[in-house]
């Protein structure tokens, strides 16, 4: 938009998104997804799940969004880092990877890097973007394929929108997924104002679950580090999750 233009909106929303391009006719069908949600989608959506889109995928964008991923590298490289300080690990995978924001970091170490994600379109970006690592689409992540065995396998805020029963058996996956390796949980670990714990995949769910908690999960691989998740300077949670490293046993 031209100056004239920007004079129209504040300081706040020259900060948001430039909806201004979006095409005439996206923003009249999200206009018409809108109304149908309030009025009938009680009653036409019951049985529909949550679609993880992009914007989703991150609460952060723009130069936020670049700062967290710097930060969210830093911290996860200097976690793998301290298990092979050295040397590379042979495989490594992410589960719920989305468009690889972070699976960029393991392949920094690992020989071979495998992402798994539920969404097609996300799957779709990662494999444009990072040809060179191994992305499948799933059904489910309580369903990943124990293809191979990993020396690492990493989620990160996934499993806090996930039922207790269901994230427990994700953990279960990756414990036979790194069997004899080590497995990295980064997820929300306090709450944070008010924690949706909502047991309903058709809505957004956001479980804090305590340290101890992802600790009985993964039994009986032992926890041996837990990191504090940095994030952007401007994010309000003052405490927005854990990075929880456990090796098998």
């Amino acid at each position: 938009m031209n100056e004239k233009e920007a004079r129209f909106f504040n300081s706040e929303e020259l900060r948001q998104p430039d909806l201004t391009r979006l095409p005439a006719g996206l923003l009249l069908k999200s206009l018409a997804v809108k109304v149908r949600r309030k009025l009938l989608g009680p009653v036409l959506d019951r049985d529909a799940r949550m679609v993880w889109t992009r914007d989703a995928v991150s609460d952060a964008d723009g130069p936020a969004a670049a700062v967290r991923n710097y930060l969210e590298h830093a911290t996860i490289r200097k976690i793998v880092r301290s298990i092979v300080p050295n040397g590379k690990l042979g495989r490594a995978c992410e589960l719920g990877c989305g468009y690889g924001r972070v699976i960029m970091v393991l392949k920094e170490f690992a020989e071979v890097t495998k992402g798994f994600e539920r969404e097609e379109e996300l799957v779709a970006i990662a494999r444009s973007l990072q040809p060179d690592v191994d992305f499948e689409c799933v059904n489910a992540l309580t369903e990943v394929p124990i293809d191979a065995e990993y020396d690492l396998a990493m989620i990160c805020t996934v499993l806090q929108h996930m039922t207790d029963d269901d994230a427990r058996r994700v953990c279960d996956v990756m414990k036979r997924l790194a069997a004899h390796g080590h497995v990295l949980i980064i997820e929300k670990t306090e709450p944070y104002l008010v924690t949706q714990n909502i047991d309903d995949p058709r809505k957004f769910m956001s479980h804090a679950r305590a340290v101890q908690t992802y600790e009985e999960f993964m039994r009986p691989f032992r926890l041996i580090s837990v990191t504090d998740r940095v994030l952007e300077p401007t994010n309000a949670n003052p405490h927005p999750g854990s990075c929880m490293l456990f090796a098998s046993h």
